[in-house]
């Protein structure tokens, strides 16, 4: 029994670690240190698939903050991030296939992965789908309302998440 309460410690303690991780990099991140916030985010981005430290190294990548500027950097991580359901993520993705930078322009990409942002009640995403919807054709935005309802199967919100609940506000955002 007593092997039973030890494990569970040793995982509890490695949840504890990659959060306290996390908000060391997010505060070196707001302070500006952004080689530390770089080093913390990538250790927990790949050993732990960490969504929010993959959502601030598409952000640094995307800003050139600590790394040299790599708009293809940067969907790669906002993908993965978004792929676990950040909403944020999902939008600064979109915003990538919007401008065509680090991804080719695709319309009916933005228009995808904003309406899987919208689904959970992200409202900048909200605010662009209507407008990425009005640069598509009756067929693209067939195609594409098929390619929304996959992915919000795959990666919108799940049972157990609070139904409602806006998942992602942008922690790289200033409160000016």
């Amino acid at each position: 029994m007593k092997k039973i309460y030890s494990v569970i410690f040793l995982l509890l303690l490695g949840v504890q670690t990659a959060y306290a991780d996390r908000n060391d990099g997010a505060y070196a991140y707001l302070q500006g240190d952004y080689e530390t916030a770089y080093n913390t985010m990538i250790s927990l981005a790949k050993t732990s698939d960490d969504k929010i430290a993959q959502y601030y190294l598409g952000v640094m990548y995307m800003k050139g903050q600590g790394v040299e500027q790599d708009y293809e950097k940067a969907g790669e991580w906002f993908r993965k991030a978004s792929e676990q359901g950040l909403a944020v993520a999902m939008y600064k993705l979109a915003g990538l296939y919007t401008k065509g930078e680090g991804v080719p322009k695709d319309q009916e990409f933005a228009y995808v992965w904003y309406s899987v942002g919208a689904v959970y009640n992200h409202q900048k995403s909200k605010n662009m789908v209507e407008k990425a919807k009005s640069s598509l054709s009756s067929e693209e935005l067939a195609s594409a309302n098929q390619l929304v309802a996959e992915y919000v199967e795959k990666y919108g919100p799940k049972e157990e998440e609070e139904e409602g609940k806006t998942i992602g506000t942008d922690p790289t955002a200033s409160k000016n």
